[in-house]
């Protein structure tokens, strides 16, 4: 048997020449568009001028792995065909009426891959080490929380929330349903959900502006007691409207208690349309994302990404959950489709290129 190195890429969009076959021995073998890499006997080494088939230039930092390929003897039976494994001896010779052919299995063995190559940053979007260090870089540990507006959705929060009588009462908290009967929209199949009386939650602290400044486009800026307690009162009349449910969890989340804000959106889930769940599946996702459950966090984003893929927020939402995880490839992939709807929304800009050069970095750091 002979070994060989064969490179997969791990960036689909590399524009990169392939080979359809291999040739070994006069053989030929399908490798369904694999580029190869002949080696030498010292695995990784481009030592001895090893040929190199393709665009070598740019693999850096791929996958190397490698393959065996056995040569196979392919005898036909009554029509069918019957296969044997040869070994060397065997020379890959055509058997009387069958024929040889090569197999390939693996992957064995990992390789470091051929020394002396690089990738092309540039031509891939990426920043290069000298951008990277003028680049100024966030810090991805910092949990950026993320909230939809219901004015997204073409709805004006003042004709729901009073925001104009002057407040005589003392001050209030809205409370949601705590008791609300489980049912499909509720997600009460999901841990976070369930347990969420056990919830270790820290609260989103960095939302309290948001919630002050509700009204806004109509009205000054109010204090964050007198909009909770605004909240509190109509939402005692009409505990069905999911617009108030999701306001009242926006409270919630500001103030670190987890369990009420989920019994809110569990409200909000429950009536609100099917086209606006996206709005209390962000406050969901975020929540749970706070709390580390984050195949919970990663099943409600996808949720409101499906539902509403045009909004960049469901998308900035789902690459932060995977920067959470330390997902960096698929956190890229998130950034990446938020700045095709919003090519200059900073925030995915940045965290972008701090993933990007982070990863340089670390790649540098691992080359002997």
């Amino acid at each position: 048997s002979d070994f060989f190195l064969l490179f997969i890429p791990d960036i689909a969009q590399q524009p990169t020449p392939t080979f359809r076959t291999l040739d070994v021995g006069g053989k030929r073998g399908d490798l369904r568009g694999i580029r190869v890499l002949k080696n030498d006997r010292s695995m990784g080494s481009r030592a001895g001028g090893g040929s190199c088939f393709g665009n070598c230039e740019d693999d850096e930092g791929a996958e190397w792995i490698t393959f065996q390929v056995k040569r196979v003897r392919k005898a036909k039976v009554d029509g069918i065909e019957s296969v044997s494994s040869s070994d060397d001896s065997q020379n890959g010779e055509s058997l009387p009426g069958g024929h040889s052919v090569l197999e390939i299995s693996g992957p064995t063995i990992p390789s470091p891959g051929p020394s002396g190559c690089w990738r092309d940053y540039t031509s891939l979007g990426w920043p290069g080490p000298e951008e990277c260090q003028r680049t100024r870089r966030v810090d991805l540990t910092t949990v950026a929380s993320t909230w939809l507006a219901v004015s997204a959705k073409n709805i004006d929060i003042t004709e729901h929330i009073d925001f104009a009588t002057p407040l005589q009462e003392p001050a209030a908290e809205p409370l949601c349903n705590a008791n609300l009967a489980a049912s499909m929209h509720t997600l009460d199949h999901l841990a976070g959900v369930a347990n969420r009386a056990a919830i270790h939650y820290t609260g989103e602290s960095q939302l309290r502006e948001v919630l002050q400044n509700l009204g806004k486009d109509k009205f000054p800026p109010q204090s964050f007691e007198q909009v909770g307690t605004r909240i509190a009162k109509v939402l005692e009349k009409n505990q069905t409207s999911w617009v108030l449910s999701s306001m009242a969890a926006l409270y919630w989340r500001v103030k670190g208690q987890g369990k009420r804000a989920i019994d809110c959106l569990r409200q909000a889930l429950n009536y609100a349309p099917h086209h606006m769940k996206d709005v209390p599946l962000i406050s969901l996702a975020n929540i749970f994302q706070n709390a580390r459950l984050w195949e919970d966090a990663l099943t409600v984003a996808r949720m409101a990404v499906e539902i509403a893929p045009h909004f960049v927020v469901n998308h900035f939402t789902l690459a932060n959950i995977y920067i959470a995880m330390e997902e960096f490839e698929k956190a890229m992939h998130w950034y990446e489709s938020t700045l095709k709807l919003q090519p200059e929304f900073a925030p995915a800009k940045d965290r972008l290129r701090t993933i990007q050069c982070y990863l340089l970095t670390k790649r540098e750091r691992r080359q002997p």
